[in-house]
């Protein structure tokens, strides 16, 4: 019985922390480089709500995986200005240009 319970508390558990993470797509107003990766993961992890960031260089793009009762994609856009960079939801997004880093990364190479 005793079982039984901690099995019933662990999934509701897991389903109310299930509840509390979405996911959304960003991509950049130009190609990112690796010291963009690294100033948005630096950054931007301490934005309220941010649970994970993942970024692909190839597809140029950031995944955020957050708390909606603490932020929303909005937020996570002026959180990607405070750092100096033009963000947009994926399927919302602008023009991407393939002319390098903007430099408001301060790209060394």
């Amino acid at each position: 019985m005793r079982k039984l319970m901690t099995v019933l508390l662990l999934a509701v558990f897991a389903v109310s922390f299930a509840a509390d993470k979405t996911t959304a797509v960003f991509t950049l107003d130009h190609q990112m480089s690796t010291h963009c990766e690294k100033k948005i993961k630096e950054n931007l992890r301490f934005e309220k709500g941010v649970n994970t960031i993942e970024v692909s260089l190839e597809k140029n793009t950031i995944t955020i995986d957050y708390n909606p009762k603490k932020t929303n994609p909005e937020n996570l856009i002026e959180g990607f200005k405070k750092i100096g960079f033009n963000a947009s939801e994926v399927g919302k997004a602008s023009n991407v240009s393939d002319s390098g880093c903007c430099g408001s990364c301060s790209e060394k190479e």
